[in-house]
């Protein structure tokens, strides 16, 4: 079952329950800028906020579908944004780009499996759209069940499980697109590969101690306890993001252009982590400082 099939399924049931969220003015601006990329078997189709196709005209059936069901999208870019807010910093870390008059969130659908979702996200400046579409910017990627919102382990999992992914992918990226290879492969290629596979052991033994969706499951007697695993957890992924970032400059400093956009969507994705892991940080510690700040 693919993306369409998988929709069309949803278009007649409610979507599982996820909470409603008042806007900040960077969410409200997103959400009235979200556009919506589903990748099909006849290549990609990109709908407007007002589900106009802007690319992939030619698939009527994926457009009269789309056209015919906008309460269920609508509902579907909130599932997204609310599961953003909720379990992610990505919003807020990119709202330099995302606050700009001109900037446009871009969604792409990426179906896994059941209800399941890998979601892309770009940004790019809409008068620039239709011309340049290619120049959109990556910013992260979130990964989404539309049966089920809550995400056990605090919705940190997928950051740890994806690094397996993604490094795998650079992996085997280098192998072909790097000039000078062996240049590379023992002083980052190797030592990337060796520090992923211990971030995601350890970090997947220390999640398996709070399983909990959200920290207002958490015990009180537990907060300490969750926020330094967080706070070990947070300095695993930034020196897996040092050790990227060095890489990452060695790579443009040598010219190797084919291949270090793939190192920086890597970087990106690991800035998230962290962000996320700061933003629960916080949270955690006005817990435990019984400090109301409202």
């Amino acid at each position: 079952m693919g993306t369409l099939e998988t929709l069309r399924d949803l278009k007649d049931k409610k979507l599982a329950e996820f909470p409603s969220i008042g806007y900040s003015t960077l969410y409200k601006r997103v959400l009235d800028h979200f556009y919506f990329e589903f990748e099909l078997d006849e290549g990609s189709c990109l709908f407007s906020p007002y589900f106009t196709i802007l690319i992939g005209d030619g698939d009527t059936e994926a457009a009269n579908f789309v056209t015919a069901n906008e309460g269920l999208f609508d509902s579907v870019k909130k599932f997204i944004l609310n599961s953003l807010f909720v379990y992610s910093a990505l919003i807020e870390e990119n709202s330099y780009y995302l606050l700009n008059s001109q900037s446009i969130l871009i969604a792409r659908l990426i179906h896994k499996r059941d209800a399941r979702f890998e979601v892309k996200f770009y940004t790019h400046y809409e008068d620039e759209l239709m011309a340049n579409y290619k120049d959109k910017i990556y910013i992260g990627r979130d990964f989404i069940n539309l049966k089920k919102f809550d995400r056990k382990y605090l919705g940190l999992k997928k950051y740890f499980l994806s690094m397996i992914d993604q490094n795998d992918k650079i992996q085997e990226r280098a192998k072909h697109k790097l000039r000078y290879f062996d240049d590379y492969k023992e002083p980052f290629l190797d030592e990337i590969n060796y520090l992923v596979q211990e971030t995601v052991a350890e970090s997947m033994e220390r999640i398996q101690t709070f399983p909990q969706c959200r920290l207002s499951d958490i015990p009180k007697g537990k907060f300490q306890e969750v926020l330094d695993n967080i706070f070990f957890l947070n300095n695993l992924m930034v020196e897996m993001r040092d050790l990227n970032q060095e890489f990452e400059n060695k790579l443009r400093q040598n010219g190797e252009h084919d291949f270090v956009k793939y190192q920086t969507k890597f970087s990106k994705d690991m800035i998230d982590g962290i962000r996320y892991l700061r933003k629960l940080s916080c949270h955690l510690h006005l817990k435990i400082s019984n400090y109301s700040i409202f």
